[in-house]
């Protein structure tokens, strides 16, 4: 994989993984976008670990 597509899939789960932190916030806890955030903070933070790896994998 190329520098430039780590750095694009990083950039996007920072920013999917910060706006679902940040609505997380202003959620109420009972409701269905509390889930759906939740949700978005798992994607996010497994594509930002997937992209650590992968990273970590091709740099050896």
């Amino acid at each position: 994989m190329t520098p430039e597509l780590l750095k694009g899939f990083y950039r996007i789960a920072v920013f999917v993984l910060g706006v679902s932190v940040a609505l997380l916030v202003v959620v109420k806890p009972d409701s269905a976008e509390f889930v759906v955030t939740l949700m978005s903070i798992g994607v996010g933070a497994a594509l930002l670990v997937a992209v650590i790896l992968t990273s970590r994998y091709f740099n050896r």
